[in-house]
């Protein structure tokens, strides 16, 4: 794994976007990692899968938004409706038991427009179309997070990974 695709989550903010999880798997890792963003009728392709037939117009000219995948490895940050729930509590309790600097911190934490907005999307058709992702799967290796607790549990395995890996110093 070398250079990382992620596609964020509809309504980013703070610590539940792509944003801050590219951020992780550059500092932590030394990824090159880039996010994608996820609007309706993204069509996915890599140098080795051609567009599908539906991202093509008699013209020529690209209808849906087309992201040329120039990775090896596709990461959606798919979160729960329960995620935000949970960010959007946890702003509320950082502001109670922690005052002015909680209210500060509670900038970055999922607001009641993030909540509602995640359940809007959960009722709507998916961003990328699971057909897409299965094929890709025989080019890219997709991993599917739903929550941020999950993300970070992923990159700090990583991180174990890459220290069992390293040769030991003399």
């Amino acid at each position: 794994m070398h250079r990382v695709a992620v596609i964020g989550p509809t309504p980013s903010r703070g610590t539940l976007s792509g944003e801050w999880f590219v951020e992780l798997l550059s500092g932590r890792l030394g990824l090159e990692a880039f996010s994608l963003r996820p609007v309706p009728g993204l069509v996915l392709a890599t140098a080795d899968a051609p567009l599908p037939l539906v991202a093509r117009s008699a013209g020529g000219v690209l209808e849906p938004p087309v992201a040329q995948v120039e990775a090896d490895t596709l990461i959606w940050l798919r979160f729960s409706p329960r995620a935000y729930v949970r960010d959007w509590l946890a702003g509320w309790f950082d502001v109670l038991l922690n005052g002015v600097s909680g209210a500060r911190r509670r900038s970055n934490r999922a607001r009641l427009r993030d909540v509602v907005r995640a359940f809007i999307a959960m009722l709507q058709r998916d961003v990328v179309d699971a057909l897409q992702i299965q094929g890709l799967r025989a080019q890219l290796l997709f991993l599917e997070l739903s929550s941020p607790e999950q993300a970070l549990f992923w990159v700090q395995m990583q991180e174990e990974r890459v220290r069992e890996t390293e040769p030991p110093r003399a």
